[in-house]
């Protein structure tokens, strides 16, 4: 068709370029919504949000003769046949008189129009019809200062192909288009107040049925400043940090950092869930030696300027101990940053004891007994603010060394070894004592409640016996061993006298042998017909001249002793001996 441009030009006047233009968008609008090939009808939108109306309009005219296939799902377009020929085996669903259809399941669909009065070769003609699902939008949106909001929409949480934003304030509706737009969009309300923000989605720009979501924000005039109220840590990978109130309008951050620069996290603060306290965790840092410092920054979403809080810094604290002497020494070290730092106290059961200026330094504690610990932090003041040591316990269980004991004494008893040695310098539970072997190691061969201990497995053949001993405290500390002591063995030398005298005067008043090892000592004493009237294993009690609880008669009387020295030497001996009186 031509067009006359003079004819035209009569016309373009400015209702003219208005009723050109509209024209131009309604032919616009027809192609968008006009049928595949032939444009035998339209409708009147072809993307909507279930459940979405459709309803063809026919131009071809027809009358009773047209059908519809709504429920269609297959593309005539990719069908290897002749769909005009044959279009029943082109599509699925069914074929009605209906001139409207409600789509309540969201997809992609090939609305279809079967007209009996068109020419041959045109009678079917289809339309791509296009249902989403309606859900709310998922969007943030914070508040900034000087009453400026940010809105920030997720795109990947619907099939909306744009959103229609209503700010609230009786301004125009904008408009964002995935495609070409970006998710996040700033605006600044005239006045402050409280303001309800309604997004919209939009199918290919039609809002027909799809779902809303208003949220209501108050403005600010400016972001406030964070301020943290105190930091606990609670042991190497966990601490606590509180503060006051998080407005739930901006965004914030907890910012970690080694003071050394080698370690740094950011977490994001969520105001609904940590309004006033985070506990933190990494098992990577180390918040029991090392010092980190910990500070919030708040920053609205429309400008990159944050506002921080004070700094505050965590607290390293580590203990050692070790006994002197009878008493347990335990020194308390602390370490913090010296910036911002007023005091740092030491806490003992609860109650302040010392107060330092100081960044690092120690502590000392002397405890008269392992049992006696007590429970202890230390307490550091940054402004404001608070900064607490993880607690420290002190373990003096198994993990000490108590001094070792230092003396031994060891006399022959009989056939056994009889040894006494110090008394431990710290409450004890226990003795252990330790005999050296024949290979020159020690083993142990029994424990002892008492500083004392009877060693009755001697061996013959020992020349001398050597013993160390160590011991356990209350709190199951095992002490250092002691020196070595070592005990020489003579050997048993009888030394009998022919004759003595039991008549109480101390001299020569008992029939005894020498001193020296007898082991499996025996002595037996016979009168003039041949019978025992005296029998003895021990080498130290000898006979005193009696028999049967009164003196023996004056006279010769025979013996016999026999024993094994301390070389394994059985030895026997008898002889006469006289009783005088």
């Amino acid at each position: 068709m031509k067009i006359n441009s003079k004819a035209l030009s009569k016309f373009i006047t400015p209702f003219g370029v208005l009723i050109l233009l509209l024209c131009m968008f309604s032919n616009q609008n027809n192609a968008q919504t006009a049928s595949t090939p032939n444009g035998n009808f339209e409708v009147n939108e072809v993307v909507g949000c279930a459940p979405f109306t459709v309803t063809p309009t026919n131009l071809l005219g027809g009358g009773g003769s047209i059908q519809y296939n709504y429920d269609n799902t297959l593309n005539p377009g990719d069908c290897t046949g002749n769909y005009q020929a044959d279009p029943f085996s082109c599509t699925n669903g069914s074929y009605t008189n209906a001139i409207d259809f409600t789509y309540t399941t969201p997809g992609d669909y090939y609305l279809v129009q079967l007209n009996g009065n068109a020419p041959d070769g045109n009678k079917v003609s289809y339309i791509k019809i296009t249902v989403i699902e309606a859900i709310e939008p998922t969007y943030d949106v914070f508040a900034c200062a000087n009453n400026e909001v940010f809105l920030d929409i997720d795109f990947t949480q619907d099939s909306y192909d744009s959103y229609s934003i209503d700010f609230g304030d009786g301004s125009s509706i904008q408009t964002i288009d995935k495609a070409t737009d970006s998710n996040e969009l700033a605006y600044t309300y005239a006045i402050a107040g409280d303001y309800d923000i309604t997004v919209q989605g939009l199918a290919s720009g039609n809002p027909t049925n799809c779902s809303t979501s208003t949220k209501t924000i108050s403005t600010l005039d400016s972001s406030p400043t964070p301020v943290i109220n105190s930091l606990e840590v609670m042991d190497a990978t966990m601490f606590e940090v509180n503060y006051e109130s998080l407005d739930s309008r901006i965004a914030h951050t907890l910012m970690i950092e080694s003071e050394d620069g080698s370690q740094l996290d950011v977490i994001t603060l969520n105001p609904a869930t940590n309004a006033t306290n985070y506990t933190y965790t990494n098992s990577n840092f180390d918040f029991v030696n090392m010092v980190y410092s910990v500070k919030i920054e708040s920053a609205d979403r429309c400008n990159a300027n944050a506002i921080s809080s004070e700094t505050i810094y965590s607290i390293a604290s580590e203990y050692t101990a070790a006994y002197l002497s009878s008493d347990i020494q335990v020194d308390f070290n602390f370490n913090t940053s010296a910036s911002g730092l007023d005091q740092i106290q030491f806490y003992e059961g609860g109650s302040s004891q010392e107060t330092f200026s100081i960044n690092t330094g120690s502590v000392q504690r002397t405890l008269s007994n392992c049992t006696l610990v007590d429970s202890y932090y230390f307490q550091a003041s940054f402004g404001a603010a608070i900064s607490i040591s993880a607690p420290i316990n002190p373990d003096l269980n198994g993990t000490l060394s108590p001094p070792a004991i230092q003396n031994m004494d060891g006399e022959l008893v009989n056939a056994t070894f009889q040894l006494d040695f110090d008394q431990a310098p710290v409450n004890a539970t226990s003795y252990t004592i330790f005999k050296k072997n024949p290979d020159n190691t020690f083993s142990s061969i029994g424990t002892s409640t008492t500083p004392d201990f009877i060693d009755s497995n001697l061996r013959s053949g020992q020349l001398e016996l050597c013993y160390t001993v160590a011991y356990e405290d209350e709190c199951g500390n095992i002490s250092e061993m002691s020196s070595e002591f070592c005990f020489p063995l003579s050997v048993g030398t009888i030394r009998l006298p022919n004759a003595f005298t039991p008549n109480g005067d101390g001299v020569n008043d008992t029939f005894t042998v020498g001193d020296g090892v007898f082991i499996n000592f025996k002595m037996q004493i016979f009168d003039r017909w041949g019978s025992l009237i005296f029998n003895s294993t021990n080498p130290s009690i000898g006979w005193d001249g009696n028999y049967n609880g009164a003196p023996a008669s004056i006279g010769g009387y025979a013996y016999r002793i026999s024993f094994q020295d301390a070389g394994n030497t059985t030895i026997q001996q008898t002889g006469t001996l006289v009783l005088i009186r």
